[in-house]
């Protein structure tokens, strides 16, 4: 039995840094018939006498319990393995009421669980958070009520970057510097909307977190869910398809915004939202969009690239759709600030009636139309004068340029008994331009004459 889990493990994976869940109880039974071959002074401890003891009480008092086997196992292991210091990605990072840090430390090929107690956890110099690369130093042993083999852990340092956020920060340089993060892509959310879609699991809380939320808020939205697996293979195509089929709108009816997301979990329940396909799909929908993956510290590709990111399913029920209570007391404030505004409009528009019914001219109403009819004659006549010297004028002018006018007349010389000549039609106005036999031609007051020059 001992040669078979030799050859199905191999000597690769008995280190204490790669321990695998499935296989703990097989890689202890290995470590110990291995120890002698292998040459490791920890384990130098022969497979037909590893539970020599337990053979013995067999023999006699029949099988071991369930708490003998475990116990006598964790004992091995301290005994045998005791203290280690593992290099390994930081998952699944718990922190319970009490202090106690929960969590596993993994490889490309394993897998261990941790526990930090919470005198030694207020020691670290650092925040953990999944996908750090540590360095844990501790005992290792066995949790005897699940039989799971853990380490104790007494101390944690920061390595480095673990391979899921390496290829996470990987990722986010290349989307960041495609423009995908970039503001001038983010869609404004519709303020109210008639049909909110949602990408998630058809059986998570998350789901019950986002209907329950927006149904509290605002009942006249209707949901359209495109249930999808949120974790595992497949995971992140069946999410982008979801997307692509809402920013398509071939969906009846059409969505006005979108959320896509799922409960809290580890860094690796989490990652397919933080594939490319996924991000590119969201990237590419003509909706809005809502990210609401995990919780308010977890942060994935999708929330960079979505129009709004929500910390939790349940605020992004709040981010797609206002509040009906909201709604209701504005609508309650607006219409009494109208009323307000009416009432003081009606009072302004009484006191200027007051002012005006309490002026000069309404209280002698006969007195203001007597003076205005006097002040109507006085303008009357004024302007009658006025017209008078005017037109006075205007005759005296016209005429003394009638006078002017009729001394300037050519036919006055011809009353007085002068003679206009003319040769060829002009004037000949001397002598000197006349030759004897020039015929000319005399002009007279009442017609003309021809004559001829005799010298």
């Amino acid at each position: 039995m001992a040669e078979k889990i030799v050859a199905a493990y191999g000597m690769r994976d008995f280190r204490p840094s790669t321990c695998d869940l499935s296989a703990r109880l097989a890689h202890l039974l290995a470590f110990a018939y291995l120890a002698k071959a292998r040459s490791f002074p920890q384990f130098r401890l022969p497979m037909s006498t590893l539970f020599s003891e337990t053979t013995h009480e067999s023999r006699g008092a029949g099988v071991l319990s369930v708490s003998d086997l475990t116990s006598r196992l964790r004992d091995l292991v301290e005994d045998r393995v005791g203290d280690v210091r593992v290099e390994g990605e930081l998952v699944d990072f718990t922190r319970a009421a009490s202090g106690h840090c929960y969590f596993k430390l993994q490889d490309d090929d394993a897998k261990i669980s941790c526990v930090m107690w919470c005198w030694q956890a207020e020691r670290l110099a650092f925040t953990p958070e999944d996908g750090m690369l540590l360095h844990a130093e501790g005992e290792v042993s066995l949790y005897e009520k699940r039989g799971d083999l853990q380490i104790k852990v007494e101390a944690l340092e920061v390595a480095g970057e673990g391979a899921l956020q390496k290829a996470f920060e990987r990722l986010k340089r290349k989307l960041s510097g495609e423009g995908l993060f970039d503001d001038d892509h983010k869609k404004p959310l519709p303020r109210f909307p008639k049909v909110v879609g949602v990408v998630t699991s058809g059986s998570g809380a998350a789901l019950h977190d986002i209907c329950s939320g927006i149904e509290r808020r605002f009942p006249a939205a209707r949901l359209l869910l495109r249930p999808v697996s949120v974790q595992g293979d497949g995971a992140g195509e069946q999410i982008a398809e979801a997307v692509r089929f809402f920013g398509e709108r071939t969906a009846d009816p059409p969505v006005d915004v979108l959320v896509v997301g799922r409960g809290g979990g580890s860094v690796e329940a989490l990652w397919a939202f933080n594939e490319e396909p996924v991000a590119r799909a969201l990237f590419d929908c003509e909706i809005p969009v809502v990210s609401a993956v995990g919780h308010e510290t977890d942060y994935s590709i999708s929330d960079f690239v979505c129009d709004r990111r929500a910390a939790t399913p349940t605020m992004a029920a709040e981010l797609v759709v206002p509040a009906r209570r909201d709604l209701l007391a504005r609508i309650r404030e607006n219409r009494q600030r109208l009323y307000q505004q009416i009432q003081r409009r009606v009072l302004d528009a009484q006191q200027h009636l007051d002012h005006l019914r309490s002026a000069y001219g309404f209280r002698r109403p006969a007195a203001l139309a007597s003076d205005a009819r006097d002040r109507l004659d006085a303008l009357r006549k004024r302007l009658q004068r006025a017209a008078g010297q005017q037109m006075a004028r205007q005759r005296e002018r016209l005429s003394s340029a009638e006078s002017r006018l009729h001394l300037l007349d050519p036919r006055r010389p011809l009353d007085q008994g002068y003679a206009k000549v003319e040769r060829d039609g002009s004037a000949v106005p001397d002598a000197d331009q006349l030759a004897a036999g020039d015929d000319v031609r005399l002009r007279f007051r009442d017609g003309e004459r021809r004559a001829r020059i005799e010298s």
